[in-house]
């Protein structure tokens, strides 16, 4: 996959959001073509701007865990990074800005985590899979049930219908799947009850071996939604020319590489071209997970068609032993000290063809069933509504004992998109406030390079009906989940979720009222577009915790005659925010205002300076001047004394310096524990103008 989610169009208001316009004393004429005014990036999408910088939040998060030897918090911060990324760049985007943002992200979380895999007792189910196929170290071989596992080995072998070798790669790899990989593995096998009789069945038609379904449990852990760095994408992992040469569409409405019907055809057809090309299965696998090429080039080098004797890059040395050992376990998990798990339901579901496209939320209101639900049957859509090319015969799948539901109350579901044919003297403009959208939606949906040029007769798509239901198809729950909150903490650190079902009577204003939270977040928690709500429907509210009454308390701690200062938090900011803003350590805001969490919320007010007694010396007296934490040495090099919760990755970026350098300079682990008082030396890198 080698585009970003469609984010400039998902959360785009198609009501209210017009530009500001340039002049008030030009003519209508030349105020429209002004108005039409679009050329450079468009309006980034709020919806992505959240997105990037949850991702941030997050990636600096577990890079102060891990600093901190939190590995467990530092593994669960950065797979939220991988779920956002994988989220965001599901689609696609024209904003280079964006895009480079995306891959800086993605290219420091795989940093973060490969220096993290040597430090975790466990591997986590949705952990990206191609960073463990390359950092996995080589799991060792001892004990004495070596000789046993052999012998159960030899016996399941006969069951599997794929080549599996009995070699000491093989036995590590199912070693690493009883330990460190043992959650992993119990819940891909969970997930794969999901899959299995789809993927069974289609291998069966194809002729085909059944136990290449395993391929698609080490590509994605049977996750439609799984992404990898090299933008492949669903259960299969294809990338966007692989997808393409085996008839996967990406268009900028669907993807159907995440689709597990259509994917999984397309797997059988390329696993099969694959195994007619080489001749062995070994070889046809290392193929599809490093590529046809490399494995001919690997074959020619070492003059055999042994797999086991091919030189390939680590991630696909790792990749067919982990298969062979995923395929074996699955014949007697019990045997191997898995506990048995009730298997997740087949995948089963109707079909209904369209006459005109719809909003998801519309078509699952009229069925009485979860927006969620439908999404998860239709995960090729990238935006929430059937796509407008495809409006005479697309088939949306539906929960079984729906379909008729659907068909009964479709003439009432407002239609998604409508053609206009632009007429002379139209510009985006007019148009935009004919349909009462905005123009920059009309130029994302018509993909339109440069929305000052159209042309009488041009046919023009444009999103009309309910339009507040244009939203981001984006599949990590809800992103305002994983995103810090306006306390700086996602919602799953605050008070427990409620469900409120509204009563006959009830506004959004008096339910935001009585739950003391904001119209705003519940409007963005339920994904409601307008004030508008109906009795029986069910809104989720995450109430906040009382703020800390820490201000009142810090001032008693400062100095007499010592200068403080206070400052009141803004909507949206965390602790995170506000240290950097006055460069002071998270660990001392946390100390000054007596919190013993980073939960923060907007109007509290924060001791940010409390004079001579930051550093928390108890040696500090009022009217002493404190001293200096930073002294010049020679060289250019400067002496830093560490103060009481101070970090590496701290001081580090306080300087303008990566961590490992600062910790290169001082002989010490990038890991180690700094010692209040300690005097690091701190040489700056000069930046080249």
């Amino acid at each position: 996959m080698s585009r970003m989610q469609a984010a400039f169009l998902l959360a785009l208001s198609l009501a209210s959001c017009a530009p500001r316009w340039q002049g008030a004393s030009l003519s209508e004429e030349a105020s429209a073509a002004a108005q039409d005014s679009l050329s450079g990036a468009l309006i980034p999408d709020s919806e992505m701007a959240e997105g990037l910088r949850a991702a941030r939040w997050h990636l600096h998060r577990a890079q102060e865990a891990q600093l901190g030897q939190s590995f467990d918090q530092a593994q669960e911060d950065l797979d939220l990074v991988f779920q956002l990324l994988a989220a965001l760049e599901a689609g696609e985007s024209e904003d280079p800005r964006a895009q480079a943002e995306l891959e800086a992200l993605s290219a420091a979380a795989e940093r973060a985590y490969l220096d993290l895999l040597p430090n975790l007792d466990r591997f986590s189910a949705d952990s990206p899979l191609t960073l463990l196929l390359r950092g996995l170290p080589e799991e060792k071989l001892e004990g004495a049930d070596d000789e046993n596992r052999r012998a159960l080995i030899s016996k399941l072998i006969r069951s599997c219908d794929v080549p599996i070798d009995l070699n000491d790669r093989v036995i590590a790899s199912i070693r690493f799947f009883q330990t460190r990989g043992k959650t992993t593995y119990t819940t891909w096998l969970r997930r794969s009850g999901r899959y299995d009789e789809l993927i069974r069945e289609t291998f069966r038609a194809e002729g085909l071996p059944e136990d290449l379904l395993f391929v698609s449990m080490i590509e994605s852990g049977f996750n439609p939604r799984a992404r990898s760095k090299a933008h492949a994408v669903g259960l299969w992992q294809f990338i966007e020319s692989t997808g393409r040469m085996e008839g996967l569409n990406s268009t900028r409405w669907v993807d159907e590489r995440r689709d597990p019907v259509k994917s999984t055809r397309a797997a059988a057809h390329h696993l099969r071209r694959l195994y007619q090309e080489l001749g062995d299965w070994r070889l046809a696998l290392a193929a599809y997970n490093a590529g046809p090429r490399r494995v001919a080039r690997a074959i020619e080098q070492a003059g055999t068609r042994d797999y086991w004797k091919l030189e390939l890059p680590e991630e696909t040395r790792n990749y067919v032993p982990l298969f062979m050992a995923a395929a074996l376990l699955s014949k007697d998990p019990k045997l191997f000290g898995f506990d048995p798990e009730s298997p997740e339901p087949d995948l089963v579901f109707a079909e209904v063809d369209l006459p005109h496209p719809v909003f998801l939320e519309e078509a699952a209101r009229c069925m009485r069933i979860s927006h969620d639900s439908l999404q998860d049957l239709n995960p090729e859509l990238r935006l929430n509504v059937t796509p407008p090319q495809s409006a005479l015969n697309y088939r949306l799948r539906v929960p079984p004992g729906t379909d008729q539901d659907l068909r009964a109350c479709f003439s009432q579901l407002p239609e998604a998109w409508q053609l206009y044919q632009v007429k002379r003297r139209d510009t985006i403009s007019t148009i935009a406030r004919a349909f009462g959208v905005s123009p920059q939606v009309i130029a994302q949906v018509n993909h339109l390079k440069n929305p000052n040029r159209i042309a009488p007769g041009q046919k023009l798509t444009i999103p009309v009906g309910a339009a507040g239901s244009l939203k981001s198809s984006l599949r990590v729950a809800h992103i305002a989940d994983l995103v810090p909150d306006r306390e700086g903490s996602k919602p799953a650190a605050r008070a427990a979720k409620k469900v409120y079902k509204v009563r006959r009577g009830d506004s959004l204003s008096r339910i935001a009222q009585l739950h003391g939270v904001e119209i705003g977040d519940l409007k963005r928690w339920n994904r409601l577009r307008g004030t508008q709500i109906q009795a029986g429907e069910q809104l989720t509210i995450w109430p906040s915790r009382p703020a800390p009454a820490a201000h009142s308390a810090a001032l008693e701690r400062a100095p007499a005659g010592a200068k403080s200062r206070d400052y009141t938090v803004r909507r949206g900011e965390s602790l995170w925010d506000i240290s950097r803003k006055f460069k002071v350590p998270v660990a001392e805001l946390k100390r000054w205002n007596k919190l013993d969490n980073t939960v923060i919320r907007a109007g509290q007010r924060l001791v940010v300076a409390p004079g001579p007694a930051a550093s928390g010396s108890k040696g500090a007296t009022a009217g002493k001047k404190a001293a200096p934490a930073v002294k010049k040495g020679g060289g250019g090099v400067q002496l830093y004394t560490v103060v009481r919760g101070d970090t590496l990755f701290g001081i580090a970026r306080k300087f303008g310096l990566e961590a490992r350098e600062l910790a290169h300079q001082n002989n010490l682990s990038p890991s180690a524990k700094l010692a209040t008082g300690m005097t690091l030396k701190v040489k700056p890198v000069k930046k080249v103008r």
